[in-house]
């Protein structure tokens, strides 16, 4: 059993879904950025995403693109992009999920990437900018290393373009919950539940929906639509923005808002 299928299966045993919190590598520094991530483990998370710091991030909105900024300014690279992942992975065991670029991987080189991931103690890899039509090389490079696949799908993904998705898949689905870039929503859409319920006829692998969930509110929605992991980030993000413009340590604030995060990921949904 891998690290994602322990979360899942723990998870659902008991009666939850698995809490996923998002950060940029290196944002705003590389110590700070560790002692986000140590917040999030304290505050309950069950799967970590983690941001590659990109230069054009097209996927994302305004406030994850500060992110990469404020990162790439502090010198994250990719030697110090690993060596963040190392450090993690002194202090916690589950899961990490990475989002990058395909320029970024195209870089290093697909095994290369592949292999330094591996070793470095990451799970999986999206490549928000590459289909799987265009990741079969890559995807070979992933399988040789044991590095996990993650695509994603949406309200317009047709069913049988779901199910060749889904094919590609050996970690989980990423469901983004609305059309567009990354950002903090008021409310949520509408078609979250159907989109699921067209997702569990094709594939029995977990999804997990981001996009726009800001509030414990949001995350029981998703959760009763029937979400297996809830993925947030601007919202978080921007607390670590927040606290990088008034120059103050964002780990208390994020260990509180993970935990409330995380209670409403549970049945009785938390209030």
């Amino acid at each position: 059993m891998n690290r994602y299928e322990k979360a899942f299966e723990g998870v659902k045993e008991r009666g939850e879904a698995a809490f996923i919190p998002f950060a940029v590598a290196g944002d705003p520094s590389h110590d700070t950025f560790i002692d986000v991530i140590a917040a999030y483990v304290h505050g309950g998370a069950d799967i970590l995403e983690i941001g590659y710091p990109f230069s054009d991030p097209v996927a994302d909105g305004p406030v994850n693109q500060r992110a990469s900024q404020r990162a790439l300014k502090a010198g994250l690279d990719h030697a110090a992009f690993f060596s963040l992942i190392k450090r993690i992975r002194t202090f916690t065991d589950i899961p990490i999920g990475i989002l990058a670029y395909a320029n970024v991987v195209h870089h290093l080189g697909y095994d290369v990437f592949c292999g330094r991931a591996a070793d470095a103690g990451i799970d999986s890899v999206l490549v928000a900018d590459m289909p799987p039509e265009e990741a079969r090389s890559f995807g070979a490079a992933m399988r040789k290393h044991g590095v996990g696949r993650v695509f994603i799908v949406s309200e317009f993904t047709p069913d049988e373009r779901m199910r060749y998705i889904c094919g590609s898949v050996d970690s989980f689905v990423y469901v983004v919950s609305r059309p567009g870039v990354t950002g903090v929503d008021t409310t949520l859409s509408a078609s979250v539940k159907a989109t699921l319920a067209r997702l569990k006829k094709v594939t029995d692998k977990p999804a997990a929906v981001g996009f726009g969930i800001s509030t414990p509110e949001h995350v029981r929605e998703v959760r009763k639509a029937g979400a297996q992991g809830i993925i947030v980030g601007s919202a978080l993000v921007s607390e670590i923005e927040n606290a990088a413009i008034k120059g103050v340590n964002p780990s208390a604030v994020l260990k509180k808002k993970a935990a409330a995060l995380k209670a409403a990921t549970t049945a009785g949904g938390a209030a």
